[in-house]
């Protein structure tokens, strides 16, 4: 088998880069070294293994753009054979809360170049980012991390050879520990995050992710995110393409819609969980001005509040903007209006309620709070439940959309202690918490394809919180892996085969991409008769997908020549 993959890689390498056959040999020998040895299950689970065999396909000469919460670029994932980065440039945005008027936030992001990270990794100046958390670095390495840190590269990502550039765009904050220090938790400006990296990618084919974001935006394709990620990327434009994980909200009770008119108010009950502070938003049809008040069990009543008015009253701040009037990043121009609840204390039961100040019927969608890196539940709804629990970035328009499936439910940990979680899927399963379609305008399929993430390994950055966590660690990883999961782990797994997509039709459009992993995807026992609203098109198949893009090619070539 060795020999016929040998053979067939080189034969692969040869034709496609126009190598001479010495040079094919070399780089043979080179993805032989990564993905021969490979058994991952989440490898397996979308059939790269053979696709690796097959195409030789490894992400060289594509983007990987990660926006997370950062790197550790020391990791020998990130580094090649020959000691140098894989990382093209790293923007840390740290300590940002947002965009100034001017688009741009407060600090100024640091830039760091290949070669000042070089020149550190040769033991000169050190570069003063990290990945305090871990997320971030996990991501990179699911996507295309190179498998070097360990085994023979049994945990590289799926473009092992694809470059990095990186940008340090948020974090939910990480505690001190062992000898590190505590990371504030921050938001950084997208819109200044996304101008940068249009500029530095240029030319080059790039398939780029904000591996964050929960339901709060107007979840329509409309946000000021969402327009400009359709900007710098869009589903037409050759070359780049953006992917979004769906959210990990699926089996939340957490997203009620209805409708409402001027007779009385539509009443949804909600529950709170705890007291701490927490937040809930809605959006409604915008020729249809209405009131919102909400009620506690305790006694409290807030409002109601008129439209383009606001209230603080007993620990509840509600804002009932006018069309347009949102803040950034979610201020939308899709014509409908939103509403921003704060709640410090109280807990319990309650009530959202909505009445029209005009004649006719409107419709609205309120959304309950999440906690933590959990997402545990805060405010939750009793009734008018319905599905459709996408994130903002999600419903952009050019996204390329992944949920996620389980890929394992027991492993050992680095002290060989059995772990085991068997109450979120099967293997095979969706995930009980990756979230669904539709937008909240009603687009049926948000998921384009489901990828294996919940339960895999990933690179673990040496000095995050989360390699601070040795039950998470993996036994066969030697200290450098970790467990992963979410939508956060599946995504990566599509940015992946799609950089392999792209290194061999650098043209391609996201649309196109699209169309292919639609039609690619297979249905079994788990997903059901597809398309759904759960699994989209299916479970991910990178050998269909790339035996799809060759025939593509072929056919355009034939199309050419009988010209």
């Amino acid at each position: 088998m060795m020999k016929g993959l040998f053979r067939t890689s080189t034969f692969f390498i040869a034709k496609i880069l126009k190598a001479p056959l010495w040079a094919a040999v070399l780089l043979s020998l080179i993805v032989l070294s990564l993905v021969v040895f490979s058994d991952d299950l989440v490898n397996q689970a979308i059939h790269a293994d053979q696709a690796f065999a097959k195409y030789g396909m490894t992400g060289n000469g594509v983007i990987v753009a990660i926006l997370d919460r950062g790197i550790d670029w020391a990791h020998p994932d990130f580094v090649n054979p020959d000691g140098t980065t894989r990382i093209k440039a790293l923007l840390d945005m740290s300590g940002q809360q947002g965009c100034g008027s001017n688009g741009t936030g407060t600090p100024s992001p640091v830039e760091y170049t290949s070669q000042q990270i070089n020149a550190s990794l040769q033991g000169g100046p050190a570069i003063n980012t990290r990945d305090a958390v871990g997320h971030g670095t996990a991501t990179a390495g699911l996507a295309a991390g190179n498998g070097r840190a360990f085994a023979n590269g049994k945990y590289a990502g799926i473009a092992p050879q694809a470059d990095l550039i990186i940008v340090k765009l948020t974090s939910e904050g990480a505690p001190a520990h062992d000898s590190q220090p505590a990371e504030t938790a921050f938001q950084a400006c997208i819109q200044e995050a996304l101008n940068w990296l249009d500029a530095k990618v240029g030319s080059k084919p790039v398939v780029a992710l904000i591996n964050s974001g929960t339901q709060w935006g107007p979840i329509d394709g409309t946000s000021a995110v969402s327009r400009q990620i359709d900007t710098v990327f869009g589903s037409n434009r050759p070359g780049r393409v953006y992917v979004a994980a769906s959210g990990d909200e699926g089996s939340l009770a957490n997203h009620a819609a209805g409708t409402y008119d001027a007779s009385a108010d539509t009443v949804v009950h909600l529950s709170k969980a705890s007291t701490v502070t927490s937040y809930m938003q809605a959006w409604y049809s915008g020729a249809l001005p209405a009131q919102i008040t909400l009620t506690f069990d305790d006694g409290t009543t807030v409002g109601p509040v008129a439209p383009g008015s606001s209230l603080t009253q007993s620990g509840v701040t509600i804002f009932n903007y006018l069309p347009g009037h949102e803040f950034y990043p979610w201020k939308s121009n899709g014509g409908d209006r939103a509403v921003w609840i704060q709640i410090l204390g109280h807990s319990g039961g309650g009530s959202f309620r909505i009445r029209g100040l005009q004649a006719g019927t409107g419709s609205f969608d309120v959304y309950g709070d999440v906690l933590g890196p959990n997402l545990t539940p805060i405010v939750s709804f009793q009734d008018h439940l319905v599905p459709g629990r996408l994130t903002d970035y999600a419903s952009t328009l050019s996204a390329i959309v992944s949920g996620n499936s389980v890929i394992r439910t027991s492993w050992a940990d680095i002290d060989g202690i059995p772990r085991s979680i068997t109450s979120e899927g099967a293997v095979g399963e969706l995930w009980l918490k990756s979230s669904a379609g539709p937008t909240r305008n009603g687009r049926p399929y948000g998921i384009d394809a489901v990828a294996p993430g919940q339960n895999s390994f990933a690179s673990s950055a040496q000095n995050s919180y989360w390699h601070s966590l040795r039950f998470n660690l993996v036994q066969d990883g030697g200290g450098w892996y970790v467990r992963a999961g979410g939508t956060s782990a599946s995504a990566p797994v599509t940015v992946g085969v799609i950089a392999l997509m792209l290194q061999l039709k650098p043209d391609l459009t996201a649309e196109q991409i699209r169309n292919i992993l639609r039609a690619t995807a297979d249905a079994d026992s788990f997903t059901g008769v597809t398309p759904n609203l759960n699994w989209g098109y299916g479970k991910l198949n990178v050998l269909k997908t790339l035996d799809a893009v060759t025939a593509q090619t072929k056919k355009r070539r034939g199309q050419i020549l009988s010209n």
